[in-house]
């Protein structure tokens, strides 16, 4: 008895130990990938090398916001915004409309959160050579808006990171010597209470002196007008709207939202919002009427300057385009009639 019952236990024990062996190799190897990971993600990237030759008398920049997820549809976005660049043959500039960093604050200049949502997700022959110019949204306050004015100003990673200031003001391209886009970036996730101050800021950078831009664009986070969840605020409505039409702004970039919306009322900017960077996304209303085109799905959206027209493109995740438009510079403002969809593919 006592030997049949140690024969068995020795056939039991067997299979159990090759279970346990077998579990620890995966366990080794699934460390190993993971440390790999890590050790890619810490090791800093290079030093960008910007793109050279490009034709100073047309600026292609593309749009997006609400991106800073890390997940999936981030990174797959980030891959058509590649192939999107490498089809058009063009892209000077990447416009990032907030909530750049979604989930834990970032705890620093080295928080692998740069990695995992910037560094690493955009790259390729186009993105990996092109500044990326940020706003703050919500999401970015209160802690990690500091940590990214500290990135751009330190000069950390590779360098793509532009975020001088909470708020700014760059030109972009020349036509016979006047900047073809001049592009405020306004930081609406301050408090409210201090809206009048990004106003001012926003009249001052437009009446600067010297030649006039041809084009004049705001980026931010927040819409002012919104056919999706959020809805328009009333102090951007009343305080912001008058002073972009002061302004004769043409364009004004937003996310928050996250989708895409094109609105266009007569007297005012064309509404660009492209919030569908990377996080979850929201419904929205395509049956305002002022709506020319509204789409609840992940993407970007990209806009092609010349001295004479604006082309503007909403593409998805895959990046394919559902609508194109252009618009002539003869048009005084982007209301309908003005910019007309063309339906390209």
């Amino acid at each position: 008895m006592s030997v049949l019952h140690s024969t068995s236990a020795t056939h039991t024990v067997k299979p159990r130990r090759r279970a346990r062996t077998w579990l620890a190799a995966c366990a080794v190897i699934g460390l190993s990938i993971g440390l790999a990971g890590a050790g890619f993600a810490l090791i800093p990237p290079a030093p960008y090398s910007p793109l050279a030759g490009l034709d100073s008398s047309r600026v292609s920049l593309i749009a997006l916001g609400d991106q800073g997820s890390g997940t999936l549809q981030q990174w797959t976005v980030a891959r058509a915004m590649e192939r999107v660049a490498d089809k058009d043959g063009r892209l000077d500039m990447v416009t990032l409309l907030g909530d750049n960093f979604y989930g834990k604050s970032l705890t620093g200049t080295r928080d692998i959160s740069w990695q995992m949502k910037f560094e690493r997700v955009y790259s390729g022959d186009w993105l990996s050579h092109v500044p990326f110019y940020a706003v703050l949204g919500n999401h970015d306050y209160p802690t990690s808006q500091q940590v990214e004015l500290d990135y751009s100003q330190q000069k950390k990673g590779s360098g793509r990171w532009q975020m001088p200031d909470r708020q700014y003001t760059k030109d972009f391209g020349t036509v016979e010597g006047r900047p073809l886009v001049r592009m405020v970036f306004l930081n609406t996730s301050a408090p409210a209470a201090e809206l009048h101050q990004q106003i001012a800021f926003l009249e001052q950078a437009f009446e600067q002196p010297g030649p006039a831009p041809i084009w004049r664009i705001v980026a931010a986070h927040h819409p002012v007008r919104n056919s999706g969840k959020h809805e328009e605020e009333s102090n951007m409505m009343t305080d912001l709207l008058p002073a972009l039409q002061r302004a004769k702004v043409d364009v004004y970039l937003a996310g928050h939202d996250h989708n895409q919306q094109l609105m266009l009322d007569p007297g005012e900017p064309a509404w660009v919002i492209s919030g569908g960077g990377g996080q979850k996304l929201y419904p929205v209303d395509e049956g305002q009427p002022d709506t020319v085109f509204a789409a609840s799905r992940a993407g970007f959206a990209k806009l092609d300057f010349s001295g004479d027209q604006l082309k503007l493109a909403y593409y998805d995740e895959q990046g394919g385009a559902a609508t194109h438009f252009t618009w002539a510079r003869g048009c005084p403002w982007m209301a309908k009639g003005c910019l007309i969809a063309d339906n390209r593919q």
